[in-house]
């Protein structure tokens, strides 16, 4: 079948049936791009903390701005190529397009690798750090030891250790109680495997029954439950079967389960230990649910006359208190029902305690050394009893340790100025610069090297632009530049400390020569660049669990500027990998077209140019939004 209008155009546009599809195509590309750049740019506007600017690696987002046009260009030069009937030439060319999405890929990836590893913390006082999170490990002493690198912190456990990044929290529990409902089963795995690698088991510590139903429990053959014990009260039935001795060798329904004393922790157990949890809580809500109605019914018939019945103070009970009042003290129900007890958590002992690395994502609230607990979001409990000796369990010393690349008080200024304070008292009594931080020294050196030298930028803009005609001078140091010390600044000081241990001062041209150049740091701060370790400049930093209000690599839970980042960039960065995906169908798979009907190719490979070109306009408006702006 000869399908029209494929090579020639058609008579109403113009245009063959596969340039109109793309155009309408793009139209709603345009609405999608268009949505997510107006969403960025309003959410910038309004931000309630200090936006992120340059907080990109330039380099590499201009390097594929030339790689993306370069392409657009030879995509042309290869359907140029095919119209002249060239298919060597057409080959070249696409080929080239083709190797540019992959260099543009390979750079994204390098960019999307350093943001994953790039360590975020917002401390309590809403001072930034940012920086790479050191290494560390318990040894076999139980205590914890860190550095720098994997490989080093390895080193320092003889029972070969499995490293950690320093961003965790260390806790020793005694018990850890686990939620039936709302276990994670990934957690759950974490903690089994980290218990058997120390030699430590979880078991229960007492023997349990649970019933989503006491009519489940079956008994044995030899020893059946017998129709006098059904009919009376569960707490009866309860103390003769499910809490007694008689209990082991018994068999139970498929609503109730026994647990030993000593069975050990696995993921099954609770789940279906969920079963039962599940079945209770719908038995009792049937239960429940019938008492209410039973209850509306006598509030209707002793107010036969008043249509708003409802509104009675009879009508509107608490279920949880309405239970409890229609059960006498034997659990017999007045209503001729039978409530269950529900178990929501299932203990478990470790034997012997050992030092359990939680991640701090899974922390529901800070914790506390005095709570003797750490909860996680799950609803999980680690509890740690009551030792008193400095080997009993509970939280270890676990600081969050970086090496520090860039220091950012902006937020912090934010916050005083709304409370009317002056924002360098603020900064200068902040925790970075207390006592309890025991780098502090380092750190002043640092804050002192940073006011120096926006005294001399100050200075600077003054004499390049002058005064106004009130006075003031026409340009100013922005807030970034006075609040927000970058991995530049960094290295910058640290070179002049080095150099002649003088202020940094950046009219003097032997200090401007200091500071890292713009191809430096092609990926943001290279922590592991000799000079720089050398120099100490990316200085460590150990902060209490306590002064960390959030913590968080690059990423969208970070903050709104990197949710937008991963969506916009990620979204484009699919694009380009389709569009070459079809500009290599194009190249490979399409010689048999080419000789049956060129024209038809030609028309193939203008269409997915025209995408191509869309895919370059796009990251045209991408890069100096989230780039330069």
């Amino acid at each position: 079948m000869d399908i029209p209008y494929t090579v020639t155009a058609r008579k109403d546009t113009g245009l063959f049936n596969s340039k109109v599809g793309i155009w309408l195509f793009l139209a709603s590309e345009v609405m999608l791009f268009g949505g997510l750049f107006s969403g960025y740019v309003f959410l910038r506007i309004y931000a309630d903390y200090p936006w992120p600017e340059r907080a990109l690696p330039i380099v590499p987002g201009l390097i594929n701005t030339f790689v993306l046009i370069g392409s657009s260009v030879t995509v042309v030069f290869a359907w140029a190529a095919l119209k002249m009937r060239e298919w060597r030439k057409f080959q070249i060319y696409m080929g080239i397009t083709i190797a540019c999405a992959g260099i543009f890929m390979v750079l994204k990836g390098i960019e999307y690798k350093a943001k994953l590893e790039h360590q975020a913390v917002r401390m309590d006082d809403f001072v930034i750090i940012e920086g790479h999170a050191h290494y560390a490990v318990v040894g076999d002493d139980g205590k914890v030891a860190h550095a720098d690198t994997k490989v080093k912190a390895k080193k320092l456990s003889n029972s070969g250790a499995k490293p950690f990044k320093a961003n965790a929290i260390l806790f020793k529990p005694e018990t850890i109680d686990f939620s039936i409902a709302r276990a994670h089963q990934p957690w759950v795995d974490t903690v089994l495997e980290q218990a058997g690698k120390r030699k430590s088991k979880l078991v229960t510590a007492e023997n349990l029954f649970l019933y989503g139903s006491i009519r489940d429990y079956a008994g044995t053959e030899e020893e059946p439950i017998s129709s006098e014990d059904r009919s009376g009260s569960e707490a009866e039935l309860v103390a003769k079967y499910a809490n007694a001795e008689e209990k082991v060798g018994h068999s139970f329904g498929e609503r109730s389960l026994y647990i030993p004393a000593g069975t050990g922790l696995s993921y099954d157990l609770l789940k279906r230990a969920r079963e039962i949890y599940v079945s209770g809580r719908s038995h009792n809500a049937i239960v429940r649910t019938a008492i209410l109605k039973a209850n509306w019914r006598a509030v209707k018939a002793d107010r036969p006359d008043d249509k708003y019945w409802e509104q009675a103070p009879d009508a509107r009970i608490d279920p949880a208190t309405q239970l409890e009042e229609q059960f006498d003290s034997a659990g017999n129900c007045i209503a001729g029902s039978k409530v269950v007890s529900v178990v929501s958590t299932l203990s478990f002992r470790m034997d012997p305690p050992q030092p359990i690395v939680i991640d701090r994502g899974w922390i529901k609230r800070p914790v506390k050394a005095q709570d003797g607990k750490a909860e996680l979001r799950d609803d999980t409990s680690f509890n740690a009893g009551n030792g008193e000796d400095s080997a009993a369990p509970g939280l270890l010393d676990s600081p969050l340790i970086l090496a520090v690349d860039a220091i950012d008080f902006r937020w912090m200024v934010q916050k005083a100025e709304e409370a009317g304070k002056e924002p360098l008292e603020v900064i200068e009594t902040s925790w970075i610069f207390s006592e309890e931080n025991k780098h502090a020294d380092y750190y002043k050196r640092i804050w002192k090297n940073h006011k120096a030298r926006i005294a001399e930028l100050e200075k600077e803009l003054l004499e390049g632009y002058g005064r106004d005609k009130d006075g003031n001078a026409k340009r100013v140091p922005t807030e970034t530049d006075r609040y927000r010390i970058t991995w530049q600044d960094l290295v910058h000081y640290a070179r002049v400390d080095q150099h002649e241990g003088r202020s940094p001062k950046p009219s003097e041209e032997v200090y401007g020569d200091l500071r890292p150049k713009f191809w430096d740091g092609f990926a943001g701060p290279n922590h592991k660049d000799e000079e720089i370790h050398e120099l100490h400049a990316f200085p460590e930093l150990e902060i209490p669990h306590q002064k960390v209000s959030l913590q968080s690599m690059f990423t969208p839970k970070w903050n709104t500027y990197y949710a937008v980042y991963f969506t916009i960039t990620g979204l484009h960065g699919l694009h380009v990998i389709g569009g070459a995906i079809v500009l290599g169908y194009y190249l490979f798979c399409s010689k048999g077209l080419y000789r049956r009907n060129p024209e038809w190719l030609a028309n193939r490979v203008e269409v997915g140019g025209l995408f191509w070109h869309f895919v370059d306009l796009v990251w045209i408006f991408l890069f100096p939004i989230l780039y330069l702006m």
